[in-house]
C-alpha cells in the first residue's frame, strides 16, 4: 500500500480536530473572560530509505533519505492573554487588570477561619488539611460578574461563593475577640474606650492648659500619648463633650478608629495666667510743635510737658528767649519785621536758655520766620491845609485891578483854580445874572445905567448862589462899585490849595483814616508786641533823622475792636498835640495773627518699669520700658518631658511658657528666664526680664496606661459584620479565607447600634467598602486573588471556572492589605469595579485559521484519492 494514503488520513484527522477548536473559540467570542484555545501539530516518525554516510578521502558525505509517515496533534493550548475591558457601570462587576484569578468556593459558607492560608515567604497557599476539613472545593475564575443572595453573600453567576479576607483597624496578629481596654482618669476626666487594641499602652496626659487655649487633642503614636489641650485655668472653661470631640478628631487624624468616651468634671489650676503687664513707659520725645513758621522738635523726656511757645515782641533785636516756669511759657522775642534771624539762631538761643533753666531736653528747629502782614505802616506826605487862590486881573491894555468895577476875594481852597471871571451882557436894562460853566464865571447885568442898577452885595449873592448851584462849595466876597469902563476886564483864579488828609493805611486788618492837614504826614505806625494783654499806643516824636511814630502793643492773636484802637491812637495824639487835637478814624475788622502761639508740649516720657506679674508660681520683673505693656503671661504645654520654651503672640499680646510642670524639679526659674529672654530677642523686643521663685508643680495630669483591648474584625464567626473604618489604616486577617458578603446592616462594636449600608464600592485592592447611613465608611472585607506558575495548565470546568491541575501547580494566593507576613500583592492585577473582562478570541485570526485548516483537510483527502488512482493503475497492469 502507498504510505502517502496514510499520511493523508493523519492530516485529515488533525485538521478536523483543529476545526473543532476553532469552532469552540468562535462560539465563545462573547463569553465573559473566556480564554481561547489553539491546536498545535507535530510530524510523525520518518522511515529511513537510506542512512547517512560520512565523507571519505575521495567522496563527500551523503545525507540520509527519509520518508515521513504523516502528522499528529501535539497539544491543545489555552491562550491566557488578557481580554479587553468592557465598562458596565454595575457595582458588582469587577475585572482583573493584570494577573490573577478570583477564588470561588463550592461548599458551605465559611466564617470561622476553617480555610487556613500560609503566607510565609515562598509559600502563599491553602493548607491541605484545612481544605479537606472545610468540605469546600476551591475553583478559580476571571469572571467578575458577581451577584448577591438574600443573605448578602457575594456569589458568582452560578451561585458559587467568592472568597476573601476579613479586615481590621487593629493588630491583626491578635485574636479578634473585641474587648475594650481598661478605663483611665486624669485631671478630673474619666476616659472609657470602645473595643479594639489600637489604644493599648496609651496614656492620656494634659498638654497646653493656659487661659483661652482652644480645646484640642494631639495623638503621639510613637510615645503612645493622647495629649489633651484646653483651658484648665478656670472652672467651666471646657466641657467633657468638647474634650471627647477633640480626642475623637485627634484619633481620626492619626488613623485610629477606636472610640473614646469622656465623662467627669475637669479640674482647674490656679496661676496658669497673669494679669496684663501695665505701667511701663519708654523714653519718648514730645510731639513736635509749630510757631511762627518754625517746627520745634524736642528730645526725649518729660521736663517740658505742659509748656507752650509764644511770640512776644516781634520787633526785638537782638533775638531773645525767656523760659517762664511759672506760666510754663517759652517766649520768643525777635525781629519778625525784618527777619533778621534764622532757625539755627533760634535753636542756639533756645537750647542755651533750656540748659540755663536745668532742663535736659534739647530742641531741633527747622523752618523760616513767618511773614506778618500789616504789622507796620506809615502815612505819606499828601496831607495839606486850605490856602486861598491868587487872582490875576487883566484887560486889553495890561494889568487891571477889577472886573467891571468889582474886586473878588475869599477862601477858594483851590476849588476855583483856573476859573475866569468876566462880564457878558452889559446893556442897559440887562437883568443881573451869573452863569457858571466850563471853568467860566460870566456876569450879566446893566453896567451902563446911571444910577447903578445893582450893588456889590447883590452881585455877591447872585455869584455865590450860582457857584452853589453848580456844586461848588467855595463862596467869594465882592467889593467895589459898577464901572462901565472896566467891563472888558477879566480875573483868573490860580494857586489855591484844598485841605487833604494823608493816605489811609491798614494795621492788623484795620483801616486807619487820618485827619486833613500836614500834622500827621509821614507818621509811622508799628505793632511791636502782639501778645500784650492790654491794648496800648505810645507816641514817639521824631529823633535822629527818624520819623515820628506810634508804637502799638496788644493781643493781636485775637480780634481787636476798631473803636478801642481808635480811642487809644487819638488819646496818644491828643497828648502830643493838645491844641490841634488831631483825630483818626479806625474801621473794619481786625485779622488775628495765628501760629504765633504753639500747642502745649505733651507726650514726653522717661523710662519707667512696669509692675511685676506672677504666673505658674514664678514672679516676673521687667526692666524699664513700655514694649510689653498689655502683654499677658500664661502657661502653655505642661506635659512631662516638655522642653522649656516660650513663644510670643504679638497679635494677641500673649507670652506662652511651655515646660515640664509635672515632674519634680524638671523646670527652674532660670530655665524660664532664659527661654523668655530668647523669645523676646527673636521678636526684637528690647526689654530685660528677671524671673524668680520656684515654678509650680502640677499633679494628676497623666493617666495610667490603657491595656486589655483586643481587635475588632469586620466579619464575625456567625457571618455578621462589625464596623471597621474604611478610611483608616486597614489590616487583613489573611491567614484564613472566608466567604464574603455585603450585608444590609453593620454593627457598631461595643454597642447595640446597627447602621444600614446605603451603597458600596470595591477598590483596586479588592477591598469592599460600604457607605453607612450616617456617612461613615465601613470596610466589609477584601476579595482574595490567586495565580499559578503555569496558568495555561489549569483545567477548564465550564461556567468560566478553572481548577488547578498537576501541571498548573498549586494556587499562589495574594496576601491581603497590611499583611503581617510576606507581602506578594504587587505581582497581581488591580480590581476594577464597574467593568468586565471580554473574551480574548480574535475573530480575524480564527477565520484565517479556519480557511487554512479547511484547505489542509481538503488537500489531505486529495492525497487519498490520488493514491487510489495509482493503485487502480497498478491493478490494471495485469490485464
Amino acid at each position: 500500500m502507498l504510505r502517502s494514503m496514510y499520511s493523508g488520513i493523519s492530516g485529515m484527522k488533525v485538521n478536523q480536530t483543529k476545526l473543532d477548536v476553532i469552532g469552540n473559540n468562535i462560539s465563545n467570542v462573547g463569553t465573559t473572560s473566556f480564554k481561547a484555545s489553539r491546536a498545535r501539530f507535530s510530524d510523525m516518525l520518518s522511515q529511513n530509505v537510506s542512512d547517512a554516510m560520512a565523507p571519505s578521502n575521495n567522496q563527500g558525505g551523503v545525507n540520509a533519505s527519509q520518508v515521513g509517515l504523516g502528522v499528529q496533534l501535539a497539544s491543545i493550548d489555552s491562550v491566557m492573554t488578557q481580554g479587553m475591558m468592557q465598562p458596565t457601570g454595575r457595582a458588582l462587576d469587577v475585572a482583573i487588570d493584570g494577573d490573577g484569578f478570583f477564588m470561588v468556593s463550592k461548599g458551605p459558607a465559611i466564617y470561622d477561619g476553617a480555610l487556613e492560608v500560609n503566607h510565609r515567604a515562598g509559600a502563599h497557599n491553602i493548607t491541605a488539611q484545612s481544605l479537606s476539613n472545610s468540605g469546600s472545593e476551591i475553583m478559580y475564575s476571571r469572571d467578575g460578574s458577581f451577584i448577591l443572595d438574600e443573605q448578602g453573600n457575594l456569589l458568582t453567576g452560578d451561585g458559587f461563593r467568592i472568597m476573601g479576607y476579613s479586615l481590621t483597624n487593629d493588630d491583626s496578629s491578635q485574636q479578634a475577640t473585641g474587648l475594650s481596654p481598661n478605663s483611665v482618669s486624669t485631671a478630673g476626666l474619666d476616659f472609657r474606650f470602645g473595643p479594639g487594641s489600637q489604644l493599648n499602652g496609651f496614656k492620656v496626659v494634659l498638654g497646653a492648659v493656659g487661659p483661652g487655649t482652644v480645646t484640642s487633642a494631639d495623638v503621639n503614636k510613637a510615645e503612645k500619648l493622647i495629649v489633651v489641650n484646653g483651658d484648665f485655668s478656670s472652672t467651666g472653661a471646657l466641657t467633657t463633650a468638647q474634650v471627647e470631640s477633640a480626642i475623637s478628631k485627634g484619633l481620626s487624624s492619626a488613623g485610629i478608629s477606636q472610640q473614646v468616651y469622656v465623662s467627669g468634671k475637669p479640674i482647674s489650676f490656679e496661676g496658669l495666667g497673669s494679669l496684663a503687664v501695665a505701667g511701663g513707659t519708654d523714653a519718648l520725645a514730645p510731639k513736635s510743635v509749630t510757631i511762627a513758621g518754625f517746627n520745634i522738635q524736642l528730645s526725649e523726656g518729660s521736663d517740658l510737658n505742659g509748656y507752650s511757645f509764644e511770640i512776644g515782641e516781634i520787633s526785638s533785636d537782638p533775638l531773645s528767649v525767656n523760659v517762664e516756669s511759672g506760666r510754663k511759657k517759652i517766649v520768643i522775642n525777635a525781629d519778625f519785621l525784618n527777619k533778621s534771624f534764622n532757625a539755627s539762631d533760634l535753636q542756639d538761643e533756645l537750647n542755651n536758655k533750656l540748659k540755663a533753666a536745668s532742663i535736659t531736653q534739647e530742641a531741633k528747629i527747622t523752618g523760616t520766620p513767618a511773614t506778618l502782614g500789616n504789622i507796620s505802616g506809615a502815612s505819606d506826605a499828601s496831607g495839606k491845609v486850605d490856602s486861598p487862590a491868587g487872582i490875576t486881573y487883566s484887560n486889553n491894555s495890561g494889568t487891571a485891578t477889577n472886573v467891571g468895577g468889582f474886586t473878588f476875594s475869599g477862601q477858594t481852597n483851590g476849588e476855583l483854580n483856573d476859573y475866569t471871571i468876566s462880564i457878558g451882557e452889559s446893556a442897559i436894562g440887562t437883568p443881573l445874572t451869573v452863569v457858571v460853566e466850563n471853568g467860566n464865571i460870566i456876569i450879566n447885568g446893566d453896567f451902563n445905567s446911571n444910577p447903578a442898577k445893582f450893588t456889590n452885595l447883590e452881585l455877591e449873592t447872585k455869584l455865590n448862589s450860582a457857584l452853589k448851584a453848580n456844586g461848588l462849595k467855595t463862596q467869594l466876597n465882592v467889593t467895589g462899585n459898577i464901572s462901565s469902563v472896566d467891563i472888558s476886564n477879566k480875573a483868573k483864579l490860580s494857586g489855591g490849595v484844598t485841605a487833604s488828609s494823608p493816605k489811609s493805611l491798614n494795621i492788623a486788618g484795620l483801616n486807619v483814616d487820618l485827619p486833613t492837614g500836614t500834622l500827621l504826614n509821614e507818621l509811622q505806625f508799628e505793632i511791636t508786641d502782639i501778645n500784650e494783654s492790654g491794648l496800648s499806643v505810645e507816641y514817639e516824636p521824631a529823633a535822629n533823622g527818624n520819623a515820628h511814630k506810634l508804637v502799638i502793643k496788644g493781643d493781636f492773636t485775637k480780634k481787636v475792636a476798631a473803636k478801642d484802637l481808635q480811642d487809644k491812637i487819638n488819646a496818644a495824639l491828643l497828648a502830643q498835640y493838645p491844641v490841634e487835637s488831631p483825630k483818626v478814624k479806625v474801621s473794619g475788622t481786625s485779622k488775628p495773627y495765628t501760629g504765633l502761639t504753639s500747642d502745649n508740649i505733651d507726650g514726653g516720657e522717661v523710662d519707667k518699669a512696669p509692675g511685676k506679674v506672677t504666673v505658674g508660681g514664678v514672679e516676673i520683673l521687667l526692666d524699664a520700658g513700655a514694649a510689653l505693656n498689655g502683654y499677658k503671661f500664661q502657661i502653655g504645654t505642661i506635659t512631662a518631658g516638655t522642653k522649656t520654651s516660650a513663644s510670643i503672640d504679638t497679635k494677641n499680646k500673649t507670652i506662652i511658657i511651655n515646660g515640664d510642670f509635672v515632674t519634680t524639679n524638671a523646670i527652674t526659674s532660670k530655665n524660664i528666664q532664659d527661654a523668655l529672654t530668647r523669645a523676646l530677642e527673636d521678636k526684637g523686643i528690647n526689654q530685660g526680664i528677671t524671673v524668680s521663685n520656684k515654678p509650680m508643680e502640677l499633679g494628676g495630669v497623666e493617666s495610667e496606661e490603657t491595656n486589655g483591648g483586643t481587635p475588632i474584625e469586620s466579619m464575625n464567626g456567625d457571618g455578621s459584620i462589625n464596623f471597621v473604618d474604611g478610611t483608616k489604616n486597614l489590616k487583613s486577617y489573611d491567614g484564613e479565607l472566608k466567604t464574603l458578603k455585603i450585608p444590609d446592616k453593620v454593627k457598631i462594636p461595643g454597642s447595640d447600634i446597627e447602621l444600614k449600608v446605603k451603597t458600596y464600592t470595591i477598590d483596586k485592592n479588592g477591598v469592599i467598602n460600604g457607605v453607612l447611613e450616617d456617612g461613615r465608611v465601613a470596610a466589609l472585607g477584601q476579595i482574595a486573588m490567586a495565580n499559578f506558575k503555569n496558568p495555561e495548565g489549569l483545567t477548564k470546568l465550564g461556567g468560566n471556572l478553572y481548577s488547578s491541575s498537576v501541571n498548573s501547580g498549586d494556587a499562589i494566593i495574594k496576601s491581603g492589605v497590611g499583611t503581617l507576613n510576606d507581602d506578594n500583592s504587587k505581582g497581581y492585577g488591580d480590581s476594577l469595579q464597574g467593568m468586565l473582562e471580554m473574551s480574548n478570541v480574535d475573530l480575524a485570526e480564527q477565520f484565517t485559521d479556519m480557511i487554512v485548516s479547511s484547505r489542509a483537510f481538503q488537500a489531505s483527502g486529495k492525497m487519498i484519492t490520488t493514491g487510489d488512482e495509482i493503485l487502480q493503475d497498478i491493478i490494471n497492469l495485469k490485464r
